[in-house]
Parts: C-alpha cells; structure tokens; sequence
C-alpha cells in the first residue's frame, strides 16, 4: 500500500470519528434523544437483518462490563448513519467490504446464525479472519473494530459517567497521575 493511499484511508476513519459529534448535533437538532435511545430507529445503509448482525457484531468487540455494551449505547445506529456523509465510492467500497465480511461470518457459522450463536464462538470468529483468508472481510473487520472504539468513546454515557468529562477544561497539566484524577482517562 502507497503512502498516500494510507494517508487516505487514516483522513476517512479519522474525519468519521471527528465529525460524529458534530454531525449528530446537526442532524438531530434540537432533539434530546440520543442515537442509542431511539426505539424506532430506520437504518440509512443497512438492512433491519443486517443492523441486528452489527448489533451483535459490536457487541463482540465491545461487550458489557462494568461499562454498557457498543449496541446499549446506540453505536451500531451510529455506524449506521455515518454512512450518509461517505462519499458514494467510499459507499460502494464499505458495501463490498460489508459483504464480505457477512458472507465469512455466515460461512464460518454455518446452519447457526451468528446472532444466535454462543458469545465465545462469535469472539472466536472474529478473531480467526486474517487478511489472507479474505482480504475485503478482513478490511470490513478493521473498519468496524475502529468505527466501534472511536463511536463508543463519543457517547455521551460513556464520556460522563466512564472517563472523565469536564465540558469546559481549565489549566492544562501536563504529566499527572491517574490516581489524581479518580484513576480515570479523559473522555475527549
């Protein structure tokens, strides 16, 4: 892969991630529901079959804990509606990949569906694909892993009540401890 090439790919997944906060802000106006909150939410790209299996899939990737789990905190429905500022070969390139990715974790589940299928054997799918497997699944894993991590850390449930917030930062300190700060790290 050329360098300009990663450059590209780097400037989409880190414009998505930047610009989610400011485009759910826009989209939604003066709505006070959250994207995970919305019971009766259409998808934009993806169809109702395949919102549960990304339900199911972010899930895998960022399971309840302590902390919510990716889809209790709407970022399926995120991912999902950042499709719409794709460009439309960035669409058809995500489509292909998705596919791809569908078509290896229904293969790999076999007459199951992967919904349906034991937590441990979905994390074990997952983590089985390799890019020389399937190169185009492989990618949609990578975009999906990235799209979970960065939508999830931008929620506003997880930002106040798991990192630290402080919608109006004061005095930067450079180097503190994490005991300083309630053993916390800073929601961004």
């Amino acid at each position: 892969m050329k360098r300009r090439e990663i450059l590209k790919y780097t400037a989409y997944i880190t414009g998505a991630a930047i610009t989610l906060p400011l485009a759910s802000t826009i989209l939604s106006g003066c709505k006070t529901d959250a994207a995970g909150k919305i019971k009766d939410y259409v998808p934009v790209f993806f169809s109702k079959e395949e919102m549960t299996d990304l339900s199911s899939i972010v899930d895998v990737i960022l399971p309840k804990t302590d902390s919510p789990s990716a889809s209790e905190v709407g970022v399926h429905k995120m991912i999902d509606s950042m499709t719409k500022i794709f460009l439309p070969e960035k669409k058809s390139e995500y489509r292909l990949a998705f596919d791809a990715f569908k078509s290896y974790i229904n293969t790999k589940a076999g007459d199951k569906q992967y919904t349906h299928l034991p937590e441990g054997d979905k994390l074990s799918i997952l983590k089985n694909l390799t890019a020389d497997q399937d190169e185009l699944a492989h990618k949609a894993l990578i975009e999906l892993k990235q799209q979970t991590v960065a939508y999830y850390l931008n929620t506003e449930e997880v930002a106040t009540n798991f990192l630290n917030y402080d919608p109006v930062p004061g005095d930067y300190i450079g180097c503190i401890p994490l005991s300083q700060v309630n053993g916390k790290k800073w929601a961004l």
